[in-house]
């Protein structure tokens, strides 16, 4: 009997995948929803970019020459880490006390507000007073030179109107700022529990029209010794802004997600508007462009927040939150061990890197009198870094955190 040969099955090749489609799956594999992040109570990209905003605003306030200024802007950009402070402070309290309000109505989110504004308020003042007390007392070397001078000489007056909050130390001028702000939010919880958001918004946005044209009849509620920088009058519009948007952020992402490609649009706009704002600054500093820098400084003014600005701040701030969304996973595996820590803990973050500085601006003659004394594009990077990570070990060790607001 014969025997035939059965040539042995070829096993089938599996459908190639084409290369673009592997390369989108890959990207979205990095998305903050494709992990288990998502779940979290807590919107953990909102963390990561107000960290990155708390190390940025460390690094910007040391001065002279430095290579992390191209990373975090030295504070000379079209867009500065104190808008995205100011702005995330807004939304994730309109979300977060928009959930406390759901669950045990609106008069306790209203006092939980409040106590927040009285811990703020305290720190202002705490910090306004001990450095004054440390420019009148001591000849440390302070973060602003001492031919500035204080504006008052009396450490009575200046306590008078520091607990008045009509005086503060320069750097707490943003945390007077931030008191009022929060002062006021038990009314914006209450329009806009009621209904009356648009209504917020429209206010909100006059009051900043009429401080562009009439900046001194819109000033309100009162003058503030060296707030000059932060008149609340402007500022106010991103926390309102931000306030609303987090109150109402369901509705919104279901608006968007109805809307994909409205969604596309602006994040394509984001990212050209945020491209040419980068040439324009890279052009202007090294005379590539024929523009009069006062008319950029003016377009862009920081202090009573321009139109020009607040669009940079827009198109920055959609391609930020864009990135953290679609690219997450590589952003929190490189980034995330300093910069969520720190957004997690971005008030006593501010409030402690006030005296890390003063440490470091007190230590730097001892080492200028090192027989080699590095330049300065060396010394300033190094030192700024050793406060970020300095002030990053005191968040993680949760040093006196039941003493500082955190």
């Amino acid at each position: 009997m014969s025997s035939a040969t059965v040539a042995p099955p070829v096993p089938q090749r599996a459908p190639s995948v084409p290369l673009g489609d592997a390369l989108l799956e890959r990207i979205r594999a990095w998305s903050y929803y494709r992990t288990a992040d998502a779940a979290n109570r807590r919107d953990l990209r909102l963390d990561l970019l107000r960290g990155f905003c708390i190390f940025a605003m460390v690094v910007d306030h040391f001065g002279g020459d430095s290579w992390l200024y191209a990373i975090t802007g030295g504070n000379r950009f079209y867009v500065s880490a104190a808008e995205g402070f100011i702005f995330i402070s807004g939304f994730v309290m309109g979300q977060a006390y928009h959930a406390k309000s759901q669950r045990s109505g609106l008069t306790p989110a209203m006092l939980d507000a409040l106590r927040r504004a009285r811990t703020l308020y305290l720190a202002t003042v705490a910090l306004t007073l001990i450095f004054s007390a440390l420019y009148l007392y001591t000849d440390l070397t302070l973060w602003t030179g001492r031919d500035f001078g204080l504006g008052i000489d009396s450490l009575q007056e200046i306590a008078v109107a520091a607990l008045t909050l009509h005086y503060t130390y320069h750097g707490t001028d943003i945390l007077a700022l931030y008191t009022l702000l929060i002062l006021v939010a038990p009314l914006l919880l209450l329009l806009e529990y009621t209904g009356n958001a648009y209504w917020l918004l429209a206010i909100s946005w006059l009051w900043w029209l009429g401080y562009q044209i009439y900046p001194e009849e819109a000033s309100v509620p009162w003058y503030i010794r060296h707030g000059e920088n932060f008149p609340i009058a402007a500022w106010q519009v991103l926390f309102v802004t931000g306030h609303v948007l987090g109150f109402s952020r369901e509705r919104w992402s279901e608006w968007l997600r109805t809307f994909r490609r409205l969604r596309v649009v602006m994040v394509a706009l984001g990212i050209a508007v945020t491209l040419g704002l980068i040439s324009l600054a890279w052009g202007a500093e090294n005379g590539f462009f024929d523009i009069d820098p006062n008319v950029l400084n003016e377009s862009f003014f920081k202090v009573p927040l321009r139109p020009a600005r607040l669009v940079a701040f827009l198109s920055v701030a959609i391609v930020a939150y864009t990135s953290a969304t679609y690219l997450w996973y590589p952003l929190k595996r490189v980034l995330g061990w300093l910069m969520l820590p720190l957004g997690q803990a971005a008030l006593y973050s501010y409030i402690v890197h006030f005296f890390l500085i003063l440490l470091v601006y007190n230590l730097a003659p001892m080492v200028a009198a090192l027989p080699w004394t590095p330049s300065e594009e060396v010394f300033t990077p190094i030192f700024q870094s050793a406060v970020v990570l300095l002030l990053w070990l005191l968040v993680k060790r949760r040093v006196l955190f039941g003493v500082i607001p955190n």
